[in-house]
């Protein structure tokens, strides 16, 4: 195979993944009575560490005003502080709280631990070639990164 069609193989390996990863086991986060939408702002935050709702929008691709009510309600529910903006008045900083920093982390433990008991059935040789694999992967995305000017 040349290195066209194992690319080609490889990112249809990983759609699969996800796929037979949602199939059999239904999101960690589905107890907790968070939408899409607040998800994606609390792990934004989690990534980011601080924000403003208007760099929450850009990320997303959407106008400030979409956002305002969902980061209304995150802040409601204790998981989102804002701050002032000493940089603009009129503006102000998110960031997850002590509470939003621990949902954070329990969803992405529950995660640690499906994928964990997954790989304990495979066999030695496979999770070798895994290994090596996914250092290559994260070798490449870091030199990406760099390349971009991300640090």
């Amino acid at each position: 195979m040349d290195k066209k069609e194992n690319i080609k193989s490889i990112t249809g390996l990983m759609h699969n993944l996800m796929l037979s990863a949602k199939a059999h086991d239904p999101h960690p986060w589905l107890h907790l009575e968070l939408t899409r939408e607040q998800l994606r702002v609390i792990f934004l935050l989690s990534f980011k560490d601080r924000a403003s709702p208007g760099e929450v929008a850009e990320s997303f691709g959407v106008p400030k005003a979409n956002v305002t009510s969902v980061i209304d309600r995150l802040v409601g529910k204790g998981l989102v502080s804002r701050q002032e903006n000493p940089g603009d008045r009129r503006s102000y900083i998110l960031s997850l709280t002590e509470e939003g920093r621990s949902q954070v982390e329990r969803l992405r433990e529950i995660g640690a631990a499906r994928i964990k008991r997954v790989l304990e059935r495979m066999p030695n040789e496979a999770l070798a070639s895994l290994q090596m694999g996914l250092e290559s992967l994260i070798t490449a995305l870091k030199k990406e990164g760099e390349a971009n000017g991300c640090h």
